[in-house]
């Protein structure tokens, strides 16, 4: 049996412009009386909504907005600011706001009741914190470690010899494969596959199909590491592939066999990297990026999104492009690239003029 939210707990607190800037340390400037109800994009706003202003392209919606007060961050200036009847709030940085008042109104996940529910189907040799909860459907294999405070919700597969933390919370029908380790305060969303096999075979010929490589590694994930849903990380054919500590992996992810992947590290949407593939601490990957086998890709970069990295990526490199290289020269090319056309038909006209006889390679 699951916890389950009231529709009254379910309402946004209220709260008065004053009392939200000495929340946030924040300076007003307006109305310290106006009652705010709930967040909103600064075009789609209404009564009681409060939004943000980041930056100085996003002040001059502010006219326009129905909402009644925004977050700003220093030094951006909002015109046509009426503080009769609306409010800003000016912070240090308005998304970092944001975020606090996020976290004070977040309503959370409703997680299973403390202990082990009576469908949950545990081996005798697993080990699970008393103060942990697992939910419906569950299945620990033997020898698996459940960490205190973790929650496994409904139908979650842990498998033999795996370590699960502590304080992480593990979404409906994710699967954690043989002998896979994850750290402390990690949370894996719904559907998600941690130690599937990594696509190893050797290639088929006239007289045999493809030989199978048995995949006999494992997977680490650090501490603090949060993965989206439907994302596969491939155990390594031997050894470990690694996840590094606080990376953020977003959904429909692909991490290949062997890869590592170092701290603090982005990786967004649909990314895929190729098997024994290197990410530095810090970098940021857009969505779409495709990272081929054995690559190595430095610390600090940032990777646009839809680029394919085919070999090397040094430190603090900023890259977009197929294949992947430095954004200057990938812009120059693309900008190039937008001329070559009506520069192609300017050489032809040319080159007629000095030879009549001449035909384009498209007649």
């Amino acid at each position: 049996m699951t916890q389950t939210t009231t529709p009254e707990q379910q309402q946004t607190p209220q709260v008065r412009a004053e009392e939200l800037a000495q929340i946030v340390q924040g300076e007003l400037v307006g109305n310290p009386d106006i009652i705010l109800s709930t967040l909103a994009p600064i075009e789609a706003g209404g009564p009681g909504a409060l939004t943000f202003i980041r930056a100085q392209n996003f002040a001059k919606h502010w006219a326009d907005s129905d909402c009644v007060a925004a977050l700003v961050t220093k030094g951006v200036e909002v015109p046509d600011h009426n503080p009769d009847e609306r409010a800003l709030i000016i912070v240090d940085d308005a998304d970092i706001a944001v975020v606090r008042i996020l976290e004070m109104i977040d309503p959370g996940v409703a997680h299973p009741e403390a202990g082990v529910h009576a469908t949950a189907q545990i081996h005798p040799d697993a080990e699970i914190d008393p103060s942990a909860k697992v939910g419906p459907g569950c299945v620990i294999m033997k020898g698996a470690h459940i960490g205190a405070n973790t929650v496994l919700m409904a139908n979650a597969y842990i498998g033999g010899g795996s370590h699960v933390g502590s304080e992480c919370l593990i979404h409906p029908g994710v699967v954690v494969g043989d002998r896979c380790v994850m750290g402390n305060n990690c949370i894996v969303f719904a559907n998600t596959v941690i130690g599937a096999d990594g696509f190893g075979y050797l290639p088929g010929d006239e007289t045999r199909g493809a030989i199978k490589v048995p995949q006999i590694g494992s997977v680490e994930i650090g501490d603090d590491v949060e993965i989206g849903a439907c994302s596969t990380i491939d155990r390594a054919k031997f050894g470990v592939t690694k996840i590094g500590n606080r990376t953020k992996i977003d959904n429909q992810v692909h991490v290949g066999h062997n890869c590592i992947v170092g701290d603090d590290v982005l990786l967004c949407g649909r990314t895929t990297l190729g098997g024994s593939a290197t990410i530095g601490d810090r970098t940021m990957v857009g969505g779409a990026v495709v990272i081929n086998d054995q690559a190595r890709v430095g610390k600090d970069v940032k990777i646009a999104g839809g680029a394919i990295v085919l070999d090397e990526i040094k430190d603090k490199q900023t890259v977009l492009g197929v294949p992947a290289m430095p954004a200057r020269v990938a812009l120059a090319n693309v900008a190039a690239q937008r001329n070559l056309a009506s520069f192609c038909r300017k050489v032809e006209k040319s080159l007629k003029k000095l030879d009549p006889d001449f035909k384009p390679p498209s007649a």
